[in-house]
């Protein structure tokens, strides 16, 4: 009787609650920075790509207003704004010594940067089609673009010189990654395949059925022995990049993975477009802690494993900083009356 009526508690609890009595932990931002109108502009700009600086110092931005802005992680100032793209920014990336950036978008164009002074170093030889993703390796030496047709572009991460061309099954590439170990290379896109290369020759080593709806994310673990994949059909997947093993597949509904990262051997974090960063503990396969305060899609993540930050950019035009394996946070405002330079 007394087992039946616990059991009768419990149950409405649930019920009462809608929710269930064992739930992953939700932790809050440290900082939330909200992006202010540019002059002239009709509203704050809409971000798709974030970077963090090898260093920890800095980030970029990108996204809707053409522009990339480079900004103290500290104080949230602005040290850089570059406005060399004619349309919307989709990618931004550090090289990994920290002293150039790469941007490309809409315009077809990709561009390298001097992270320091913001002054133009190369406008890339690029193709006749958006490019959506970037990517550099981890030496700097080749740095990666794909987009809108079937082919990855490798360019000199340094000159901006063409170097190869890898071509993919699929005409519309949305992610792209380099493993640690500089051995390897996978792209992936529309038609949820992710082929995998050996970049150095060109040579095409598997396709992995991973998807059944467009990829959106791509990453290496950062001892190059797993592969994340995510993206519309809403599960994330973990692969041995070299047998091609599918090592896990975890539903991570309701929303459509846009980015993944990996922030310990163990732990992936993904954002997506129902607003919410997921942490997932790769050892059980399920949600560790749940990330709040987007109010719009998480188009882009990353992590500086030193200090422990992980960063998030989204279409609800902020950024926010957060500790994601600590078990608390709380949200500092930034000041609303700062304005974009």
């Amino acid at each position: 009787m007394i087992c039946r009526r616990f059991l009768a508690l419990l149950l409405a609890l649930v019920v009462v609650s809608g929710k269930p009595l064992l739930q992953a932990a939700e932790l809050q931002a440290m900082r939330v920075m909200p992006m202010r109108p540019a002059a002239g502009a009709a509203g704050p700009p809409v971000l798709s790509a974030v970077s963090l600086s090898p260093d920890g110092q800095a980030f970029a931005t990108g996204g809707d207003d053409h522009a990339v802005r480079i900004w103290n992680l500290s104080d949230g100032a602005i040290v850089h704004e570059l406005r060399s793209h004619s349309d919307w920014v989709r990618a931004v990336v550090f090289n990994p010594r920290g002293q150039v950036l790469a941007t490309a978008g809409d315009d077809h164009n990709v561009l390298l940067w001097d992270a320091k002074t913001g002054k133009l170093r190369r406008t890339v030889p690029g193709p006749s089609q958006v490019v959506y993703c970037l990517a550099f390796s981890q030496d700097g030496k080749v740095l990666a673009a794909g987009g809108f047709d079937d082919k990855v572009r490798l360019y000199d991460g340094l000159t901006g010189n063409p170097l190869r061309e890898l071509v993919s099954p699929c005409p519309d590439i949305r992610a792209a990654a380099f493993s640690p170990d500089g051995k390897l290379f996978a792209a992936a896109g529309r038609d949820g395949r992710v082929r995998i290369w050996d970049y150095q020759n060109g040579t095409v080593l598997r396709d992995l059925n991973a998807h059944r709806q467009r990829v959106r994310a791509l990453c290496f673990s950062q001892d190059g022995s797993q592969l994340a994949s995510g993206g519309e059909d809403r599960f994330l997947r973990i692969w041995n990049p070299l047998s091609g093993a599918e090592l896990q597949a975890i539903p991570s509904r309701p929303g459509k993975i846009q980015t993944l990262v990996y922030i310990a051997p163990d732990k992936v974090a993904s954002g997506a477009s129902d607003n919410t960063i997921r942490i997932w503990d790769l050892n059980s396969g399920k949600e560790d802690s749940r990330l709040l305060g987007h109010t719009g899609s998480v188009a882009a993540l990353d992590y500086h494993a030193e200090s422990g930050v992980l960063i998030s950019a989204g279409f609800d035009t902020s950024v926010r900083l957060w500790n994601p394996l600590s078990t608390e946070g709380k949200v500092v405002e930034e000041n609303r009356n700062r304005t974009t330079r």
